[in-house]
């Protein structure tokens, strides 16, 4: 939730301290100074740094920390791994390469000028670049490979995704875009089980979807 905290000035003065002189203006119809200050906190997130493992003239790559964005979306500005790489280290302008969820940690590539990121993007449309996710589940996870292979279907305005299987209850096909993640097993102590997931396509949401 976004606290706002709205401080109102006519002609120099606190609206909060001279609201019977803000009346008395408005009464004698004069041209009043009128400015509105709003101080917007955004939500806290758990991560106080975002650590920089390389940097290079073109190109810088971090360690993301959980809950905190890669750029700024919804209800949170500064609070962002573009924001705080600005703010302490000066770096701008940054061009995300590929992004990560909130809530999830990992490496992340930003571009430091528009052609670097550019070249990225012909490479990630090209199927030149593959990425690899580590997940913590519950449970005993299959031994052998496991491929994942449904429909992702993202609601914008609900700001979250589900897969489809089949058809639906009316006969008509399903929605959404075509998702396929490859999972294996790393380890497991029969409660629960650390697993690789490699994406084949690149949906939104689809790692934690296709689980």
């Amino acid at each position: 939730m976004i606290i706002m905290l709205v401080l109102l000035n006519v002609d120099g003065y606190k609206l909060t301290e001279r609201w019977f002189l803000f009346r008395t203006l408005l009464n004698r119809r004069r041209r009043s100074a009128i400015s509105c200050t709003d101080c917007r906190h955004e939500p806290p997130v758990m991560a106080w740094d975002v650590p920089i493992l390389d940097k290079e003239d073109d190109v810088v790559t971090v360690w993301k920390p959980a809950t905190v964005p890669v750029h700024p979306c919804g209800q949170y500005r500064k609070n962002t791994v573009v924001g705080v790489l600005q703010a302490e280290y000066g770096l701008a302008p940054l061009f995300p390469v590929h992004r990560l969820d909130r809530l999830v940690s990992g490496l992340l590539i930003l571009a430091r000028n528009a052609t670097k990121a550019d070249l990225f993007r012909q490479e990630i449309e090209a199927g030149k670049v593959q990425k690899q996710y580590v997940a913590k589940v519950v449970g005993e996870f299959p031994e052998d490979e496991q491929i994942v292979d449904v429909n992702v279907n993202y609601n914008a305005r609900e700001g979250r995704s589900t897969a489809e299987v089949g058809y639906s209850c009316d006969g008509s096909s399903i929605k959404g875009k075509t998702a396929c993640t490859k999972f294996t097993r790393i380890s497991t102590n029969g409660i629960h089980s650390i697993v690789s997931c490699k994406p084949i396509t690149g949906r939104t949401h689809q790692v934690r979807n296709l689980f």
